[in-house]
């Protein structure tokens, strides 16, 4: 199934490290990541995936919708995210500010984040593979 994507999605997937994909499920890659619109891992959602390492992680969210049907459909993920469920095996960092700076929400592989902490409805950019240092963590 094809997705067509804005003219932002299209500048940050030329500023990411490799082509990443969006959807509203997982696919098989090594790195896959969604955000949900509202706590709990409820309302609409998108998905990111990438081959492994940080590929597939973006820069900056502006540009992406929430896909999935459901509250918050069609709105943006940029500052819109309340949850988050990191399907990769190794940690996502999420950051409130563009370019993984700021205060950020780390979650451990195969795991969910039911109410983002520092980056609740402030989320602006995501990198798979990394933990960081001063990150609330989710285990």
């Amino acid at each position: 199934m094809a997705i067509a994507l804005p003219a932002a999605a299209a500048l940050a997937f030329s500023m990411t490290p490799a082509q990443a994909g969006t959807g509203i499920y997982c696919t098989g890659e090594a790195n896959c990541g969604t955000f949900y619109y509202n706590s709990g891992l409820t309302g609409s959602r998108t998905t990111f995936t990438g081959s492994g390492g940080i590929n597939g992680s973006i820069n900056d969210l502006a540009g992406y919708k929430f896909l999935d049907s459901g509250a918050g459909q069609g709105t943006p993920v940029k500052n819109g995210a309340a949850s988050f469920y990191n399907g990769s095996p190794t940690p996502t960092t999420i950051f409130f500010n563009s370019y993984s700076n700021g205060p950020c929400d780390t979650v451990a592989p195969y795991t969910n984040a039911k109410r983002l902490v520092n980056t609740y409805n402030e989320n602006a950019s995501f990198m798979f593979g990394t933990s960081g240092s001063h990150c609330y963590k989710f285990n």
